[in-house]
């Protein structure tokens, strides 16, 4: 009997993490769309050039510098909010609210997905395009703007059980991202990975 309860508890405990999990990622992968509604119809060819960018960046292995932070640590999840803030000033310090760059996001359920394209214009995703040159929907996850991806960030910071990331050192954006929503599971990750990035002058 004891045996028996102990799993049906395991079985309740799995249950309330992936019901967590299916919460979760809709909101990372889906929050702060680009621009609800819009559809970008164009298509784009002779856009090669505008992806050497992402040569030799088909492994989604963290680059070096990235840090990792333990959000069950005591500690860990207010010094990941620190970080979150001091960059995301300095982003905004910079000034760029027109700009194109690389991002490519992987998860565990769909798995890694192409680079896309962004043309981003007064903060906001305007157009994008895959390495086909075929037009992105702006509907689709994926298609977030630098200011969408420091939402995750901050979203994810209060939520999840890991957080990895690294920023740029010259603009402070999150070059990349890597979250895992609770230790010990093994579906529950996603990566966010940004190359490229050219602000519009």
């Amino acid at each position: 009997m004891t045996s028996f309860r102990n799993r049906s508890q395991r079985g309740k405990l799995f249950l309330r993490l992936l019901q967590f999990s299916l919460r979760l990622f809709p909101l990372m992968l889906g929050c702060h769309q680009a621009v609800p509604g819009r559809e970008n119809d164009a298509v784009h060819s002779g856009l090669s050039g505008s992806f050497k960018d992402t040569v030799g960046a088909n492994s989604p292995a963290p680059p070096p510098g990235s840090r990792t932070f333990n959000l069950q640590t005591p500690g860990q999840r207010d010094s990941l909010h620190a970080e979150i803030t001091r960059h995301l000033e300095l982003w905004r310090a910079g000034g760029a609210r027109d700009y194109d760059f690389l991002l490519r996001t992987s998860c565990f359920c769909p798995g890694q997905q192409g680079w896309l394209l962004l043309e981003v214009r007064e903060g906001q995703a305007v157009r994008g395009w895959d390495t086909r040159g075929k037009a992105a929907r702006l509907t689709q996850p994926g298609t977030y703007s630098i200011d969408g991806l420091f939402d995750v960030l901050q979203q994810v910071a209060d939520r999840i059980d890991v957080v990895e990331v690294s920023f740029d050192d010259r603009w402070h954006y999150p070059a990349y991202i890597r979250t895992d929503v609770r230790l010990g599971l093994p579906d529950d990750w996603g990566i966010f990975q940004v190359r490229g990035f050219r602000p519009q002058r």
